[in-house]
């Protein structure tokens, strides 16, 4: 009866290390969950008037989703930002301008290396928003990411915005 006891520990170790790795999320799949971390974080709700207490929130939400590094280009305004402190200031300013505004991120295509430490993902981001006083305005645009590995987790590097896209008709 003794002998089977390790035999049996083992059977059970590789029976629970199959199961984890079944049922564990793909890269692609933690990759969406950054985005949709993304998402929230940069939600701007209509309550939300403290900068301070936004800016908190977005600092700590950025520190889990951009590396320090991180930077970010906006062409259609020819916008850069570098760093995370930058990329916190620009997300808290923005409730300054808008009374709300949502980020949905679609037609994702992720890519990640084989190696599976960096991603390149494209997307597009569907912007809605109100300024203070105007209407709600709804924008896509084009959204090209950079990603590493980082301890394990995945974290934005660099992110590029192109300019909107066009809607149908416009005859451009």
């Amino acid at each position: 009866m003794k002998r089977w006891l390790p035999l049996g520990l083992i059977a059970v170790g590789v029976v629970l290390a199959v199961v984890a790795l079944l049922f564990s999320p793909s890269e692609e799949d933690r990759i969406r969950e950054r985005l949709a971390q993304l998402e929230d974080a940069v939600r701007i709700d209509d309550g939300e008037r403290n900068p301070l207490v936004r800016h908190g929130r977005v600092r700590k939400e950025f520190s889990e989703i951009f590396t320090k590094e991180a930077s970010a280009r906006i062409v259609e305004i020819d916008d850069r930002l570098s760093g995370r402190d930058d990329l916190t200031a620009a997300a808290t300013q923005a409730a300054v301008v808008y009374q709300t505004a949502d980020v949905s991120f679609g037609d994702t295509d992720i890519q990640v290396d084989p190696a599976g430490m960096t991603a390149e993902v494209t997307a597009t981001a569907t912007v809605t928003g109100a300024r203070h006083g105007q209407p709600v305005r709804r924008d896509e645009l084009p959204v090209a990411l950079r990603m590493e590995k980082v301890e394990g987790d995945w974290k934005i590097v660099s992110a590029t915005v192109h300019p909107r896209r066009a809607p149908e008709g416009d005859g451009l």
